[in-house]
């Protein structure tokens, strides 16, 4: 019975001291993956912030999201009047009238020109505008409220067309261009003929010009629109003559581009002086 008796209590103690190791080893911990991070390999680990836990004693304090800047709108030209044609060589052409509508002087924005548009009115060719305000060799100088004509030529010095052409358009944004050219308007242009000679785009401009001024203008030009007996665009020209002293007076004769219209014209003359 005591053999017995002594057995059960060593087991006893065997099995508490089992438990207690049990109770003693440490615990493995399951690894936790970082917030934001990539579990694939290869790929760029991306940051994460957290969102603190508010606290309701803190003072909230709004940091203001400044707007976009709003876009300056393009300056622009106004569209007159336009013409375009096909002439006898095959050559496509248009002269536009344009009007400065602000109070300074603008010059054409490097993009401006013109667009030759299909029957569906999408995009076949662009050409540059020649400007013929007398003085700045085609790139465009208007003064204020001044209205000048323009043209360009689709074909000329370039492949022949391949579609059929249905209208043009113009981009006509400009910049400010006080301050470009010493300019004068003390001169005068008084013009004695236009002809145009059957169906060819050239027509001819003769005249002079006069200095006004008291002081040398090296150059005095003639800007010619011409019109039909209902007032259509036909043609426009620009003929000047150089180195013109103050007061003294010069014969001009050049040509224009245009379509020879039906009967009579009219045409309005206007005159700008440069000092180079």
């Amino acid at each position: 019975m005591k053999k017995v008796l002594s057995f059960a209590i060593v087991l006893l103690l065997i099995t508490v001291t089992i438990s207690a190791c049990g109770l003693l080893a440490p615990t493995k911990a399951t690894p936790q993956v970082e917030a934001g991070a990539n579990t694939e390999p290869g790929l760029e680990t991306a940051t994460s912030t957290a969102t603190p836990t508010a606290d309701p004693t803190a003072t909230s304090t709004a940091i203001p999201i400044s707007s976009p800047t709003p876009t300056i709108a393009q300056l622009q030209l106004e569209i007159v009047q336009s013409q375009a044609w096909t002439d006898p060589d095959g050559n496509v052409r248009t002269n536009v009238l344009i009007r400065n509508p602000y109070d300074f002087p603008v010059a054409p924005v490097s993009w401006a020109g013109a667009n030759l548009l299909d029957g569906a009115q999408k995009l076949i060719r662009s050409a540059k505008l020649y400007y013929l305000d007398g003085i700045s060799g085609g790139n465009g100088f208007i003064l204020p409220g001044e209205t000048i004509a323009a043209n360009a030529c689709f074909t000329c010095e370039t492949t022949p067309l391949t579609e059929k052409w249905g209208s043009v358009g113009y981009d006509s944004g400009v910049q400010d261009a006080t301050g470009s050219w010493n300019c004068s308007s003390e001169v005068e242009a008084t013009i004695s003929g236009v002809s145009f000679t059957g169906d060819s785009p050239i027509f001819w401009v003769t005249g002079t010009v006069k200095n006004k001024s008291n002081a040398a203008l090296s150059r005095i030009a003639a800007r010619v629109i011409v019109f039909d007996q209902k007032g259509n665009l036909v043609g426009a020209a620009e003929v000047s003559a150089d180195n013109v002293g103050p007061g003294a007076s010069a014969d001009i004769n050049g040509y224009g581009i245009g379509k020879a219209p039906g009967g009579p014209v009219n045409y309005k003359v206007t005159a700008l002086g440069v000092k180079y």
